[in-house]
């Protein structure tokens, strides 16, 4: 039996860049394929010709045995590959059951078929576990629900291969679990399955095989029972990788530079109570519901709140996002596409968005000198390690770690007293995520508040100073330096432990 696919000798180019130098991998039916690298190794691009977006300079595409060139991402479904793609195309306004078949509509008699439409979309929810209106809008759900909403998208589909770009980033526990479950039962219907993830655990409970790219080459191929998780983040990296050690704040004497007294948001059942001193990293845990996230918003002026919040000891209003960047508040969210990036513009640009100008003459603050900025850009890249050939590239164009890497920047710019980070290094590979660790601690060190709000329960444990974790709207435990674990937060986030917290 010929194998579902074949790449030979793949190559692609941007300007200045080799994104991909002549790859070669083949999927058997019934193998479910690891595709793992560091950001901007290559893994979206290889995606993105597979599923007919872009078209290589060289190389060939095989589906079951015959070569196939796709002009479009039609062209690739009808060869029967589906994607589920890392970045969400989902149209906000439409329903989720418009979504899931937008582009091929269930019909009949010439018309969509609504009630068809409602029902398959239904009955695909349910195989993801998720407990969800067809019609409700995209526009009104979290980032879990959508990404959950795209894989439904995929499945949709008829397909013989299935390419899961970062399915689980932005997904809860039980619904990885329950996702690595359908991946499993897909396989065993002897269709093949490509799964891109960070999270290395993953690869190892249900890829049969790795396939590791570096820097557009591949580097490795195997199967994944000879490798462990040291061994594969060395051929990722190319040497063996660099670790993140918290050190303990010294801070403890400094000045408060944020103070929230009785807090009241909608939804949330306790007010909150919350103190970061200048220099310390505080983190925020908790399961979905808990009230971290609708903390989070609320200090950045985007959800409506009720309380006493101060900065620098000066009383501010937070209304809306504007008005908190200018009282010295700065948030990062976790939806780094739809509310970070700002994709038509270039990285200097996205940087530079949010740049503190108040020190600069009025002329220079009302026409900023591209040259003025060039350079600091480049003083940036620099000391964050941004991997982009030059100022002027798209950001759009750049992985979703040097993406971040970019918006940690304009927070740095930013000449911000506070910054909230909402899942940091979500879609982030393990070299970048040691990068942002660092980055996030020289803000720290640099004197700025920082909280960070995150699902990972080892992220927390290797970079707060402290941490406040959250269970059904209430705080449940505040966990000091060497308390600061992740079996402790982990316990706490699931109401394991009736600890009541002092302020934090």
């Amino acid at each position: 039996m010929p194998a579902l696919l074949q790449v030979v000798d793949v190559v692609q180019e941007y300007p200045g860049v080799r994104a991909l130098k002549g790859v070669s991998l083949e999927l058997a039916p019934g193998q479910v394929l690891g595709l793992v690298g560091e950001n901007g190794a290559g893994k979206s691009t290889l995606i993105r010709v597979l599923g007919g977006i872009e078209q290589p300079v060289s190389g060939s595409v095989l589906v079951g045995g015959t070569e196939r060139t796709f002009r479009s991402s039609a062209e690739s479904q009808a060869a029967g590959i589906s994607v589920v793609s890392q970045e969400f195309r989902l149209v906000p306004q439409l329903s989720v059951a418009d979504n899931v078949f937008l582009g091929h509509e269930l019909t009949g008699a010439g018309v969509v078929d609504r009630g068809r439409t409602r029902r398959r979309t239904a009955e695909l929810l349910d195989q993801l576990g998720l407990d969800l209106d067809p019609d409700r809008p995209v526009s009104s759900l979290t980032v879990g629900d959508r990404q959950m909403v795209e894989i439904a998208r995929a499945l949709s589909r008829e397909f013989d291969v299935l390419i899961m770009d970062e399915p689980t980033a932005a997904l809860n526990g039980a619904e990885t679990l329950r996702l690595h479950e359908i991946v499993r039962r897909i396989a065993a219907q002897g269709k093949a399955v490509v799964y891109v993830s960070h999270h290395l655990d993953e690869i190892f409970d249900i890829c049969g095989d790795v396939a590791v790219l570096r820097d557009g080459a591949l580097v490795a191929h195997a199967p994944t029972a000879e490798l462990d998780e040291a061994r594969l983040v060395e051929h990722m990296l190319g040497r063996k990788p660099q670790t993140f050690e918290r050190a303990g704040s010294t801070s403890d004497e400094g000045a408060a530079r944020l103070e929230v007294v009785g807090l009241r948001v909608p939804g949330v059942a306790e007010p909150f109570d919350l103190t970061v001193r200048g220099g310390e990293i505080v983190g925020l845990a908790g399961l979905v519901g808990s009230g971290r996230t609708e903390l989070t918003r609320a200090l950045f002026g985007d959800l409506t709140s009720a309380g006493e919040i101060r900065v620098d000891g000066k009383p501010v209003r937070l209304t809306n996002p504007r008005e908190a960047v200018r009282s010295g508040v700065f948030m990062l969210s976790e939806d780094r596409k739809g509310e970070g990036i700002l994709p038509h513009l270039d990285v200097t640009e996205n940087a530079m968005v949010s740049r503190d100008r108040s020190s600069l003459p009025l002329l220079r603050r009302l026409f900023p000198v591209p040259a003025d900025e060039s350079a600091q850009f480049s003083r940036l890249r620099a000391d964050m390690r941004i991997r982009v050939p030059h100022g002027r590239q798209l950001i759009g164009n750049l992985s979703g770690g040097n993406q971040q890497k970019v918006l940690l920047g304009r927070a740095l710019l930013s000449g911000c007293a506070v910054l909230l980070l909402n899942e940091p290094t979500r879609g982030v590979d393990v070299g970048a995520k040691v990068d942002i660790y660092q980055l996030i601690k020289q803000l720290a060190d640099a004197g700025v508040a920082v909280v960070v709000s995150s699902s990972d329960a080892p992220e927390l444990a290797a970079i707060a100073d402290r941490c406040a974790v959250y269970f059904a709207g209430r705080r449940v435990a505040e966990l000091h330096g060497r308390d600061v674990t992740e079996d402790n937060i982990v316990g706490a986030s699931v109401g394991q432990t009736a600890q009541e917290a002092t302020h934090v």
